[in-house]
This record gives structure tokens, sequence and C-alpha cells, in this order.
């Protein structure tokens, strides 16, 4: 059925390289858009995310960077998902990142090169996106044309949805690595590839993912032999679950239990993740709108521009292996459109895949147009317009994309760059081992402990308006990772113990001053360090140009405060 089984006549396999539709051989392919010019394209964009993407999550902070950073320092700041109690979050995730992030922190230590250990991880991150993205470029140049290859890297590259996704420290982006690569397997004709893919991103990454991969599997019983294919499962099931067990033991002190937890409270039903935001059932449409812009609702039309290139007979429009790999989208986009709690990250493994289906659409375009218009226009005109409607759509879709990855840097981005204004060189401390920098409101911003330039700086949170349950840190002395702290619920029910007892403890303070509100802190005892601008999304009145920066006009409208750093006499 995929052209697997049958490889003796090659012209009989589906989606083989042929002459029609202006195809011509997998080598002439390869010539016009080069594996190098593929990198080169894809390494500058993602590289630029490592070191200017912000972090739009709280839980990237508190349930990966944090926790990586005791194991690299040995002290964090700590969830209750990482509680031996609960024990929802393997460290075996952890470990595969501190293999890069470990020797650079032994290097650089513990000091103000905790930032460097903390973007060159990113880095790497980044470049793991770059793999994942050229394999699923390189398999549509040779299965669909170079033309839709080049339309696919276009999107890819300048997409602020792949910008942001592509260097984030969290499951959702780890998977989204996998599903592109087992979606370029699936194109190149590759299942046992595909199991792999589909194994490790589930079982090391997200195990809710499984979803994600469910028309991969399909195909995959199409495409290869059972027994080969189950053989691949299990061997790779095997290396993956064997190491995540061990892991438990060591960190927890369970044995396998990090898996079964985190399905029993996301899946099975025992637990209640409602409590952390519910959104309403278009959260993701209008998300992925501001995140992709008209790749979107190109992306969406794939179906329908198939369906009009086969009416018109314009050759092999639509091919059996490329519209498997972009299923996900739609089984990945509806399963996670029905859970209350809705998040940005969960949609991050289908990225790549919507960019494919717009690439799909937007290589269809020419041809939809000239149907629609051949009848109405002189030849000429209708071969012009064909090609002004793609080139117009690729114009607006770079200068949306660059509007948005530009507001979300100008924008929100103070909390990256506050940090680096703490003293390097630590005062002399009065009374404390530790110099705490405190926060309020503000804590879910905090960008991570890598950003306190040096051990004995600490994180600690005073009382505010929220009242939910907060982080605290790692404890050695109760155990550390195999420690069950009573302060930490899996209700989201506030903990006072997690809070620092008042402000006048902390040497340094960090917030958001408003210029019609009162001083966060007593000027007569605090001085200013630092103050940034940061657009406070309440009190903007216009939500389309602080989605999106616009010269002049966003300034103008949207409604900035002060994100600052306080440091008491």
């Amino acid at each position: 059925m995929f052209g697997l089984r049958k490889r003796r006549n090659r012209s009989s396999n589906i989606g083989a390289p042929v002459s029609t539709d202006g195809f011509k051989s997998k080598s002439l392919e390869s010539r016009k858009l080069s594996t190098r010019s593929i990198l080169l394209c894809l390494v500058v964009p993602r590289l630029l995310s490592s070191l200017y993407n912000i972090i739009h999550d709280c839980d990237e902070v508190y349930n990966y960077w944090e926790p990586l950073h005791f194991l690299l320092y040995g002290y964090g700041m700590q969830t209750w998902e990482y509680s031996a109690q609960y024990a929802l979050r393997s460290h075996l995730y952890l470990l595969l990142h501190a293999l890069v992030a470990g020797p650079a922190a032994l290097w650089l230590g513990a000091g103000p090169g905790k930032a460097v250990v903390f973007y060159l991880m990113r880095a790497v991150l980044a470049l793991m996106s770059v793999d994942s993205e050229t394999a699923l470029v390189r398999a549509t140049r040779d299965y669909a044309g170079v033309r839709t290859a080049r339309l696919l890297l276009l999107l890819l590259t300048c997409s602020a949805g792949m910008f942001s996704a592509s260097s984030a420290l969290l499951p959702s982006s780890f998977v989204m690595y996998f599903v592109t690569l087992a979606s370029a397997a699936v194109i190149d004709n590759k299942p046992l590839l595909v199991v792999v893919y589909a194994v490790v991103g589930v079982i090391l990454g997200w195990v809710v993912a499984g979803v994600a991969f469910l028309p991969f599997a399909f195909y995959v019983l199409f495409a290869a032999p059972f027994s080969r294919a189950l053989g691949t499962a299990i061997a790779a099931l095997l290396l993956t679950a064997v190491p995540l067990a061990v892991t438990d033991r060591l960190f927890y002190g369970k044995w396998a239990v990090t898996l079964w937890n985190f399905v029993r409270y996301n899946v099975v039903g025992g637990g209640d993740s409602s409590l952390y935001g519910v959104e309403s059932s278009t959260y993701y449409f209008r998300n992925a709108f501001t995140n992709l812009n008209l790749v979107l609702p190109l992306a969406l039309l794939a179906p329908l521009s198939a369906l009009v290139l086969m009416l018109q007979r314009r050759g092999t429009g639509v091919r059996m292996r490329l519209a498997v790999a972009v299923t996900p989208v739609w089984v990945w986009g509806l399963a996670i459109s029905f859970l209350p709690h809705k998040e940005e990250r969960f949609l991050y493994p289908v990225y790549p895949l919507i960019c494919l289906s717009a690439a799909l659409t937007l290589g269809a375009l020419p041809a939809m147009v000239r149907g629609c218009l051949s009848w109405l226009l002189p030849r000429p005109a209708v071969h012009f317009m064909a090609r002004a409607a793609t080139g117009a759509a690729c114009a607006a879709i770079i200068v949306l994309s660059l509007s948005r990855s530009m507001a979300l840097r100008l924008n929100y981005g103070a909390p990256m760059l506050l940090y680096s204004h703490l003293p390097k060189e630590l005062p002399e401390l009065r009374g404390s081992n530790y110099t705490y920098v405190c926060m309020g409101n503000e804590w879910h911003r905090f960008p991570s402990s890598f950003f306190l330039p040096g051990p004995r700086y600490r994180l600690a949170f005073v009382k505010s308006d929220f009242h939910g349950l907060l982080p605290r840190p790692f404890d050695l002395d109760q155990g550390g990772t195999a420690a069950a702290p009573p302060q930490l619920n899996s209700g989201n029910r506030e903990e006072p113990d997690n809070y620092w007892p008042d402000a006048s403890l902390c040497r340094y303070f960090v917030g958001l001053q408003y210029p019609d509100a009162p001083p966060l802190q007593d000027p007569q005892k605090w001085d200013t360090l630092a103050s940034l601008p940061f657009v406070d999304a309440t009190r903007s009145t216009s939500s389309l140009l602080r989605a999106f920066y616009v010269p002049n006009l966003s300034d103008k409208k949207n409604f900035f405060a002060s994100y600052v750093l306080l440091r008491q006499r």
C-alpha cells in the first residue's frame, strides 16, 4: 500500500520521483536544494531563537530548568510534581540534557557562567530542531519536489511559532523533534525508523503525545512486516523503559513510577489539571493563528487544495505518504482541544507538520488559481496572478512572523535581561549565608536560577495576591529528589511555609512597577538598580498591536510598566 513491499518495480511505488508535475529525478532535485543549503537556512534562525527567545511558560522554569540547575549545582526550586510522594516527572529527561550542560557547568563554574550554560543548552536544543526539520525538508524535496520543499523551508525558517518552540526545554518541544523525524521517515518510507522515533518521543519525552503518533502506527502496520515492526518496538521500549525505571529508582527510591503516575494523573483521571486554568474550545485556533498567522488557514485548506487538484487531474497532486505525514495535525489538534486545561506548548509537537500542510497548499495554489481564472482572463494574466498569489502569501507570512517574534522579545523580554544587573561580586553578607532575591506576583516570570550570578544567591517568594501553590527549594538534608516535603500538594492549595517571612529580609526584590501605582517597596529603604519596559496586556488598548510589533504604532498603543530590580540599602 505505501510502496515498501513492491521494490522490484520502482515505478509502482506511490510517490516515487516521476516526471509528472514537472518533477525531475531525485539526484537533480537534490542539486537544486542541497542539504547544506537547508542547514544554512535553518541554523541561523534557530540559534537566534536560543539567544533571544523568551520563556513563555513558568512550567519550563520550575519543572525543567530549576531541577536541571539542582542536578548541576546542588540547589534549585522544586514543584509538587517532583515530590517523591507524587513523582510525576522523570529525572531521565533532565539527565539527557545534563550530558551536555554538565561538562559546561564544570568548566564555567557556579558564578556568572551559569547563564552561558543556559544559552549553550538552548543552542543544543535548537540544533536538535534543525536536525529534525532538515530531515523533513529533505524528505519533502525527494518525494514532493523541490518547489514544495522550498516553500516548507521558508515557512519553517520564518515561523514565529517555531522560533518559540525550537529552543524550549520542554517535553512538548522534545516530542516535536521526534514527531518531525517520524513524519520525515514516513515520507521516506522507512517504517522501522518511525517506530523508533515514536517510542523515544513518547517514553523519554511526553507519554500523552502518543496520540500524535497514532496515524504513523497505522502506516507501519501496512508498510512493514509485522514481526520486524514488533521486534523493533520491543527493542526500543527496552532501551528506553529500562533506563527510565532505573532512574526513577535512583532519584525517587521507587521502581518505574513516573510513567504510570503521569498517565494516572493526566489520562486515567487521578488528577485535575483544570486547577491550573481552563480555556475555551477556540483557544488553540486563536493561539496558533497568532503564532503561525496565515500558515494556519493554509494548513487547514490542504485537504481542499488536494481535492481540487484531484478534480483537475493535476498529476500526482495527492500522495499517500504525504497525507499520512500531516495527519497528526488533525488528530493531535482535536485531542487536545477536548481537554479543559490548555496551554500554548501543547501544540508544539505538530508545528512543523502545520508548516508542511501549508507548504502543500502553497505549492498547489498556482494550479488552483489557473483552474479558477483560466476561463475569465487571458493566459498571460492568469499566469501572472498565479505567481503573484504565492508570492503575496509568502511575503505576508514573512512580515507577520517577524513582527510576532519582535513583539514577544520587545514587549516581554525584560525578565531575561534584568538579572544581568545583579552584582557579580556579592557584598558582605549580614547574618546569613545567602543573599535572597525575592519576588511577589512576578514569581511566574523568573527565568531560572541560571540567571542568579553566584552560588550564594537564592530565590525566595514573599506574600502577594497569588493564592495557589508555589515551588520550594530542593532540600538535600531531607533527601533531595527522594524527599516528600509536606509543604507540597497536588491540589494547588496555598502553603504559607513556601513564603519568605518578610521582604525586609531580602537583599533584592523584583517586581512590576506601574507608573500610577504606589512604589513596590519603601523608596527610603530601597534603591532601583535596573528598570526595563514590560507591556501590561490588560491595559493595552490594542491586542493586535500587542501581539504584533508595528514600529511607532505599537509603542503608542501599548501600556508599558517597569520591570524593576530593587536593592535594599
